[in-house]
């Protein structure tokens, strides 16, 4: 069944911790359904405005309203994955699963749905130590799916992962996005990740929102494609700004030098 996601608003945020600005007069409107990719250097703020926007944070001025409602506390319509699975050893992958589905009868059978979701309906009795670590991020998918959200929040889930099981999971994520339209947040240091995934990616800069580009590419989206190594490029010129022109500088004088 198509989940409608959520619609954002965040207006002025602010946060610092003591005297460090952490984040600086975020306004951003996220639309419901959509895809939104938020990347920038380490410590940045990418991970500090996710945190907010699941209500693990407290501004320290501005607001975040979920659907013209405040948001005031944990976001109970969000679901958030990192990069570390974080399961629990001692109960089994299904258990795992439905441990944010509290005690409602229907808890397995919801479970069990987000295994199929994920593909991994078949290891539903097995111990998570013997699944290999793309298998674990599954699971932690299908967890978050489980109590079927109307918000993802992915803060860097596939950085551990090796080329070939993040480019699987990029699509696992694309195609049950593209099923349910649940809205999506992912924070990502990967630009071409940001490029195949988003409707738009936002570029946080000293805390501030420096870019907001949007993504106009049919899906599914492959890295053949010119308009796609253009808006990377373009991308990559935003974030590196002068570093990038000093590393040019320095290739030109090389080569004069040679």
């Amino acid at each position: 069944m198509t989940n409608l996601g959520v619609e954002l608003e965040i207006n002025q945020l602010e946060k610092s911790f003591g005297h460090l600005e952490v984040l600086r007069e975020v306004d951003l409107r996220i639309n419901p359904g959509e895809f939104i990719a938020i990347v920038g250097k380490s410590g940045c703020g990418k991970s500090t405005l996710l945190r907010h926007i699941a209500g693990l944070e407290k501004a320290t001025t501005g607001e975040v309203k979920q659907d013209d409602i405040l948001l005031d506390g944990l976001n109970k319509q969000a679901r958030i994955m990192f990069q570390d699975a974080r399961l629990l050893p001692w109960l089994t992958v299904l258990e795992n699963v439905g441990v944010g589905l509290g005690l409602k009868k229907e808890w397995m059978e919801q479970a069990k749905w987000a295994l199929q979701q994920v593909g991994l309906e078949e290891r539903a009795k097995e111990w998570p130590a013997v699944l290999s670590g793309g298998q674990k991020q599954r699971i932690a998918l299908a967890r978050a799916l489980a109590s079927k959200p109307k918000l993802m929040l992915l803060d860097e889930p596939l950085g551990a992962l090796d080329a070939l099981t993040r480019l699987e999971m990029q699509l696992l994520i694309e195609e049950l996005w593209l099923k349910q339209k649940f809205t999506t947040i992912l924070v990502t240091h990967d630009m071409s990740e940001a490029i195949k995934l988003a409707d738009r990616v936002i570029l946080i800069e000293n805390g501030s929102v420096k870019l907001d580009l949007r993504i106009d590419l049919p899906r599914p989206r492959t890295r053949s494609n010119p308009k796609f190594a253009k808006l990377e490029e373009e991308l990559l010129s935003s974030v590196l700004g002068k570093q990038k022109l000093d590393l040019q500088e320095h290739r030109m004088r090389k080569v004069g030098n040679e």
